[in-house]
């Protein structure tokens, strides 16, 4: 999948970089957590100095991955004057959010690589492995690893941080975008003693009570569109309020929503205090076009999403008025 020749130039400028900033996009997901956090492990073990930077710190359910404590939300760029700036994860610029934003001019005149697996992303660093094809962005830091021959620095913290954005990523190997390889190299993260079951039952078994209040919620409110083909459910600052809920209980949500019977597309509409947030799910139909109509919008042909300053029946409206089942 990775290509010779940006291998062996990203093998350059990694061998003569010493200070590393790397990123990955707010409100994180396990793919864009663990891809960053295998790679600075890796570093870490070779003796690169890094710093980690995003607007907002790792929710509480990824500290068992071990390395929550190694963000900060911000950052004097100049004064560490970085050799390289490496992005994970994120489809678009938009999506590293302010901290970038405050740095952009600096990091864009530095070499900065970008990771990411997303259909929508432009290629927005000077080196760019953006690969649509991959499930996960874990995956394309795995196969960096073995073409760079690091693989005897693939613990087995590395190995469960690499896993768990692969398992979330793919809904545990259910999506449609899981590929044999993925699947092989699942198998050889497990070898590296990667914590399968670890993974599984905090992303996908374990939850708070306030998460199961707002599954209660988001179903409660379900509504059906185009012959029942399509649902959707909004969840609004009250609601969290309400239950307790936060940001972070809404990850997974819109999975099990996808499973509702005859769903073709499904999406939850999240109005926050300051923003809407809305997250959208396919059986096929190409919901990271639709997604991608929104400022700042994007994803999968089967996973997407975008932030919105509209009004939610304007949301809704656009939304439909661009599908035809």
């Amino acid at each position: 999948m990775l290509e010779t020749q940006q291998i062996q130039q990203f093998q350059e400028l990694f061998k003569q970089s010493q200070k590393l900033v790397l990123i990955n996009h707010i409100q994180m997901d396990p793919d864009a957590y663990g891809s960053l956090g295998a790679f600075y492990l890796v570093a870490k073990a070779l003796g690169k100095e890094m710093i980690v930077i995003n607007d907002e710190l790792p929710p509480e359910d990824f500290a068992f991955l071990g390395i929550n404590n190694i963000f900060q939300t911000s950052i004097d760029i100049e004064e560490f004057d970085p050799d390289m700036i490496l992005s994970f994860d994120a489809a678009s610029e938009g999506r590293l959010g302010e901290i970038y934003v405050k740095n952009r001019d600096y990091i864009q005149g530095k070499n900065f690589v970008v990771f990411d697996h997303h259909s929508t992303n432009p290629g927005f660093g000077n080196l760019n492995f953006v690969y649509p094809e991959s499930p996960s962005t874990c995956e394309i830091i795995f196969e960096l690893f073995e073409k760079m021959g690091l693989e005897k620095y693939i613990s087995k913290e590395v190995a469960t941080l690499l896993t768990a954005g692969i398992h979330t990523d793919t809904n545990v190997f259910y999506n449609q975008n899981t590929r044999p390889e993925t699947l092989e190299i699942a198998a050889k993260l497990m070898r590296y003693g990667a914590d399968f079951r670890g993974s599984i039952y905090n992303f996908f078994q374990s939850f708070s009570m306030e998460k199961l209040k707002l599954y209660s919620t988001v179903g409660n409110k379900i509504v059906a569109y185009k012959n029942k083909k399509v649902f959707g459910s909004i969840v609004n600052q009250k609601d969290f309020d309400s239950i307790g809920a936060t940001k972070d209980d809404t990850s997974g949500i819109i999975n099990r929503l996808s499973n509702l019977k005859g769903a073709e597309i499904v999406f939850i509409i999240y109005e926050y205090e300051n923003e809407t947030k809305v997250s959208m799910r396919s059986k096929g139909y190409d919901v990271g076009k639709i997604c991608a109509s929104f400022p700042g919008g994007g994803g999968h042909k089967n996973a997407a999403g975008f932030t919105s300053d509209l009004a939610t029946e304007k949301i809704i409206e656009k939304i439909l008025e661009q599908i035809e089942l």
